[in-house]
This record gives structure tokens, C-alpha cells and sequence, in this order.
């Protein structure tokens, strides 16, 4: 990715931008998040205007100040690379048993749509071995709530291939099903995925 425009640091990539601007942090003695934040506090910027005007003031470094003008370019014309919408299950099932294949943990994922059936946002709840108190209800819709959802698919992986649900499986589904319904959400299906292959709940009638 060439930038064209004269004013802006001359970098080829997304990355080499990221990778230039943690050297001059680490220069300027910032070397862990830690210290970021330690540095962040200290210029009492709490948010990305803060942030913004700290760059275009005189006492921001003038290459951090371009990279950082740079960089939220960037984002703001950034594509996701997820598609935006699905119209089946099929879909649904097919990208998340690609977006987890090869996994060697299991991964609790929610994904959330908006009345139209955007996606919204796809969250990573948990990773490690399925278990009903680690993948608790409200990990799963304090997002709902944060972003205004409509619907939900659930996910998790079975690194050795075999579909089958567990019984903790059925009890967490269960749960969520009644929480869903309470919160008057749609728990639209829950996936569970391996080894390229996927099994809808809903579609088998599990739930």
C-alpha cells in the first residue's frame, strides 16, 4: 500500500507503519504496555481525541505525530474482510469451520447481528477446555448489550474432528437459550466445529 499524499510518513505497508512506530516508542523509552500507559496518564489522554490533539500539538514528536495521523487513516478506511452479512446457516457454519480449523484449544466464540442480520461484531469469550462456569451467560451478553444486538450465533471447536455434542454442550445451549429469551435476544444457532467440518445445533433440533 503506496501513500500518495506528500504529508504522510512514506511507508509501503500496514505493518512496516506499526513495526516504525514502536521503534520510536521504544526510543523515546517505551518498551511495554505498561509503560504506555504510564506515559498516556501522564499527558492525561483518556480517549482517541485526546489523542488526536496531542498529535497535532507542539510537544508530540513530528514523526510519531504523522505516523498516528496515519495509522487512524488507515483504520477509518480499513475493510473487514468477514462478510457482512448471511443469508444461511450454511454460511454461517462453513466460515466459522474455516475461521477455527487447525485450532489445538478449544475457542468459545459469539457472533452478533444487528436487526438486519449484519454482523455486528464476533468476540473470542474463552479459550481452553468448555465449561459451563467458564463460558457464563453474562460473558456472552455483556456484549449483546454493548453493541445493541438483535441475534447471536455461538461457536466452539472440538480439536479431534468429532461433532457430537457433550452434555455440557447441551446444558450451556440451554442456558443461554433461556437467557436469550429473557433478554429478548435471538439465540440463532450454536456450532460446534472441527476439523473444516461444522454440526448446527438448531438445525438438528438440539435446542
Amino acid at each position: 500500500m503506496k501513500i500518495a499524499n506528500d504529508n504522510h510518513y512514506m511507508l509501503n505497508t500496514d505493518t512496516e507503519l506499526l513495526s516504525q512506530l514502536l521503534i520510536n516508542l521504544e526510543e523515546t523509552g517505551i518498551n511495554s504496555f505498561q509503560k504506555l500507559d504510564q506515559k498516556l496518564h501522564e499527558l492525561e489522554i483518556s480517549s482517541f481525541n485526546d489523542l488526536l490533539n496531542y498529535a497535532s500539538g507542539p510537544n508530540c514528536d513530528s514523526q510519531v505525530a504523522i505516523m498516528l495521523e496515519e495509522i487512524v487513516d488507515r483504520i477509518r478506511l480499513a475493510d473487514s474482510d468477514r462478510n457482512s452479512i448471511f443469508t444461511s446457516s450454511m454460511e454461517v457454519g462453513i466460515y466459522l469451520a474455516n475461521k477455527l480449523a487447525g485450532h489445538k484449544q478449544e475457542e468459545f466464540w459469539a457472533l452478533y447481528l444487528d436487526n438486519g442480520n449484519h454482523i455486528i461484531a464476533e468476540k473470542k469469550i474463552f479459550q481452553g477446555t468448555l465449561d459451563r462456569s467458564i463460558a457464563h451467560p453474562r460473558e456472552i451478553f455483556r456484549w449483546a448489550v454493548i453493541y445493541s444486538c438483535s441475534g447471536i450465533f455461538i461457536a466452539h471447536n472440538h480439536p479431534s474432528g468429532k461433532l457430537l455434542p457433550s452434555n455440557n454442550d447441551f446444558k450451556l445451549t440451554n442456558e443461554l437459550k433461556k437467557a436469550a429469551d429473557f433478554m429478548k435476544i435471538d439465540l440463532l444457532d450454536h456450532f460446534i466445529v472441527g476439523k473444516g467440518h461444522y454440526l448446527s445445533m438448531k438445525e438438528n433440533e438440539l435446542f
